[in-house]
C-alpha cells in the first residue's frame, strides 16, 4: 500500500474516501468535500481497493494538489470491499468521521458546518444525519426513483433529536437515513469489541449500532446524492443474493444488540423483501398477483400525497446545489 501523509493535526472530523474502480465518478466525490465551507478543520483520508481503472491515478493528482488535507491509502492487492472499509475506519483518530463512497457526492457546501454543530451541542448525539436524494444511473430496478428523497416517513422528518424509542414503535420504510449522511461521534463506536465487523460497515446495520449508542440528530436538508448504478457492488446482485445477504447481516446485528430493536428490524426486513421481490417480479414480467402491484402502486401514491411541498423544495435545493458543484468541476 502506498500512503501519503500531509499535516493535519488538531483536526476534528476525518472524510473516508472509499474506493474501487470509480474513475467516472471519483471526481465529483473528492470536489463535493473539497467544497466544503467551515470553521472547523477536517482532513480527508482516501482508501482505493487497487483499481484497475484510472482511480487511483486520479487520486494521486488530488494528494499533488492538496498536500495538506489528503492522505492516500491505495492498496497494491485487491483486499475486497469490507477490508477497505474496515482499514478506512480503523484509520480515524478525530472526534469525528464521515464516510463516502466515490460514486457518490455530497451536495451541499454547509453539510459538515451544520452537521459538527449539531454533535457539538448535542453530546448525547452518538451520531448527525440528513435527507439524500437518489440519483439513477443505469439501474434497471429503481429507474422510477431518479429525483427520490431518501428520508420520508413522517415520524422522522423534522429537524431535531431521536432516540431509539422514537424508532421502535415505527412501520413501513423511509425512516433510515443513508450511509453518506452520517458523521459519527468516535467515541460511541469501539471496533475492537464487534464479533462481526459487518455489524459497523453494513450501512443499515450500523444505523441501529449507532442508535444503540445514542440518539441521532437528523437535518431535514437534502446534502447528498447517491447515486445508483448497476456497477455497484449491493446493486449488481441477484435479487435472491441481496435478500440472503442483508438477512443474515440484520439478524446478526439483532443479536448482537440483545434484541433490542427487534420488532424494527423485522419491520424492516419485511419492507425491504417487499420491495425487492416485488420490483424482480415487474423486472421480469411475471407479476402474478395484481394485488402486490396495486400495494406498490398505492404505497408509492402515499409517499408523494405525504408533505408535497417539503417534498418539491428539498428536491429544488439539491438539484440547485448539484448545479453549483457541477459548475464546480467543470472549472478546475
Amino acid at each position: 500500500m502506498t500512503k501519503q501523509k500531509p499535516d493535519t493535526d488538531q483536526c476534528i472530523c476525518t472524510v473516508l474516501l472509499i474506493s474501487y474502480n470509480h474513475e467516472p465518478y471519483i471526481r465529483l466525490a473528492i470536489e463535493s468535500v473539497l467544497a466544503q465551507k467551515t470553521k472547523y478543520k477536517f482532513k480527508i483520508h482516501i482508501f482505493d481497493d487497487a483499481s484497475t481503472d484510472g482511480t487511483s491515478e486520479i487520486i494521486k493528482e488530488y494528494t499533488e494538489r492538496y498536500p495538506d488535507l489528503i492522505t492516500a491509502f491505495i492498496a497494491e492487492e485487491n483486499r475486497g470491499a469490507q477490508g477497505n472499509f474496515w482499514a478506512a475506519y480503523k484509520s480515524v483518530d478525530t472526534k469525528y468521521s464521515a464516510m463516502l463512497e466515490c460514486d457518490d457526492y455530497w451536495c451541499d457546501e454547509e453539510k459538515l458546518e451544520l452537521q459538527i454543530d449539531a454533535l457539538e451541542q448535542n453530546p448525547d448525539c452518538s451520531f448527525c444525519a440528513h435527507n439524500t436524494i437518489y440519483h439513477n444511473k443505469d439501474d434497471v430496478y429503481r429507474t422510477k426513483e431518479d429525483g427520490d428523497i431518501f428520508v420520508y416517513n413522517r415520524n422522522i422528518r423534522n429537524t431535531g433529536k431521536y432516540g431509539a424509542e422514537d424508532f421502535k414503535p415505527l412501520y413501513g420504510a423511509g425512516w433510515a437515513n443513508h450511509n453518506n449522511s452520517r458523521v459519527i461521534r468516535m467515541s460511541c463506536v469501539d471496533l475492537d469489541s464487534l464479533t462481526d465487523k459487518e455489524d459497523f460497515l453494513y450501512d443499515n446495520a450500523q444505523f441501529f449500532y449507532l442508535l444503540s449508542r445514542g440518539k441521532i440528530y437528523f437535518i431535514q436538508r437534502v446534502m447528498s446524492v447517491y447515486v445508483m448504478n448497476m456497477a455497484s457492488t449491493f446493486t449488481s446482485l441477484q435479487v435472491e443474493k441481496k435478500l440472503r445477504g442483508h438477512y443474515d447481516r440484520m439478524i446478526h446485528i439483532n443479536k448482537t444488540l440483545n434484541y433490542e430493536f427487534e420488532r424494527l428490524i423485522y419491520r424492516h426486513l419485511s419492507s425491504f423483501t417487499f420491495y425487492w421481490l416485488a420490483y424482480d417480479e415487474i423486472e421480469a414480467g411475471i407479476v402474478k398477483d395484481r394485488g402486490v402491484f396495486m400495494t406498490i402502486l398505492i404505497k408509492t401514491l402515499k409517499k408523494y400525497r405525504y408533505d408535497v411541498l417539503l417534498y418539491r423544495r428539498l428536491r429544488k435545493e439539491a438539484r440547485k446545489n448539484i448545479q453549483k458543484l457541477t459548475k464546480r468541476l467543470e472549472d478546475q
